[in-house]
């Protein structure tokens, strides 16, 4: 068991080293996933909410996909994307693309589905169903941020410990 004497003492430059990085690390999920999915819950919770028609199911290629019920190790159908035309409140003709590409496609043509739009920017429209699962995706995000934060803090957590031993030596 080492003595405190042979131990190696944190030093300044451990902060530079992991500190900085990996807090650059931890605000990149953050800015980019958690505010990503905080913006759909906002067009969840504050979006006007009006019936639409899904004219078409196609891939889009920017899309995340899913993919669910598999038959014979093989998803069945293509994965898609919902086309969806709707009305705004102001009688305003509109088309809004699903969020996520799904295999297989959990929508029909010609099938009714619930739009939430922007009020302030009718073209930020949405498949209510794909929003409603933003308090998820939200809480994931910032636990892939919270394990660089965490790497991040050790060398502050071990200069503080340092410090007491030393004041105790006193």
């Amino acid at each position: 068991m080492p003595t405190p004497e042979t131990e190696t003492p944190v030093r300044a430059s451990a902060f530079g080293c992991l500190t900085l990085p990996f807090l650059l690390i931890a605000m990149i999920p953050l800015a980019w996933g958690a505010r990503a999915n905080w913006e759909n819950g906002r067009l969840a919770r504050e979006g006007i909410v009006v019936p639409g028609r899904v004219i078409e199911l196609r891939h889009i290629p920017g899309n995340p996909s899913i993919s669910g019920v598999r038959w014979r190790g093989q998803a069945t159908g293509a994965s898609a994307s919902p086309v969806v035309t709707f009305m705004t409140r102001g009688g305003e003709a509109r088309t809004a693309i699903g969020s996520v590409n799904r295999k297989p496609a959990p929508w029909t043509v010609g099938q009714t589905v619930d739009v939430a739009y922007d009020p302030a920017n009718p073209s930020r429209a949405d498949v209510l169903s794909e929003l409603t699962n933003w308090r998820f995706w939200f809480v994931i995000w910032c636990m892939v941020a919270l394990l660089p934060g965490v790497i991040a803090s050790l060398p502050v957590f071990l200069l503080i410990r340092q410090r007491r031993r030393s004041a105790v030596k006193s």
